[in-house]
Parts: structure tokens; sequence; C-alpha cells
């Protein structure tokens, strides 16, 4: 009982705190559950060197091959806006689904991967 008058009587006097740490601890749940579920998908050796599918993004495969980003950007031409899946760049470029995959499975295997710690965002040195 003596919680519920606390909490009772700070929001009465300090609403604007309560409602910011609420917030506060809202996000830091969802950006911290984001975190701990892509931490987990990716350290799952299943998802490492993942052969191409048509389902998949040039982000995807980049990040399932630890390369960095841009790299695959030589086979599939330079990337145009929103996430587009190997499915529709190969409409886009009309050639069937099978022959872009087929190019990304010679290739791959041939890139360099991210030295450990670099950043995929920066050009390599």
């Amino acid at each position: 009982m003596r919680l519920r008058a606390a909490l009772a009587r700070l929001w009465h006097e300090q609403r604007l705190v309560v409602i910011a740490f609420a917030l506060a601890v809202g996000l830091t749940a969802f950006f911290g559950g984001r975190m701990v579920v892509r931490a987990l998908y990716w350290s799952n050796p299943a998802h490492h060197r993942q052969m191409p599918e048509p389902w998949m993004t040039p982000g995807y495969l980049a990040r399932s091959w630890h390369l960095p980003n841009g790299a695959l950007d030589a086979v599939l031409g330079p990337r145009e806006g929103a996430r587009r899946s190997l499915e529709e760049i190969a409409r886009d470029r009309g050639i069937p689904v099978a022959q872009l995959l087929d190019e990304l499975t010679a290739v791959l295997p041939t890139l360099p991967p991210l030295a450990p710690g670099a950043d995929p965002d920066q050009p390599p040195k």
C-alpha cells in the first residue's frame, strides 16, 4: 500500500518526470530487445555464408558473407532507393532470377571479407 501511495504522489507532483521515465524505459527495452534478437540471429552459424536465394536483399547477403556494404554493387548494379530483393533486381534487369543467383554464387566466394572490427559502411583502405 505504501508503494501505491508513493506512486500516486509522484504522479500528481511530477507527472512529466514519470512520463519521461516510462518512455525512456520503454524505448530502452525496445531497442535493447531488438539488439539481442539481431545478435542471436547473426551469431547462429546457419546464417553465415548462406547461398543466395530470391527473397534475400544485397544487404542481407553482405552481412551473411561479412562483406562491406556495396561489395555486391559490381554484380547487382548500384542500389536505388528502398531495399529490394534479388528477385526484384533480376526482374528490373530483365533476366531470370536463376541467372542472377548463379552469378552471385560464383562471385561471393571470391570476395574478400571484412577485417575483424572493420566498419562495413566505410570503404576498404
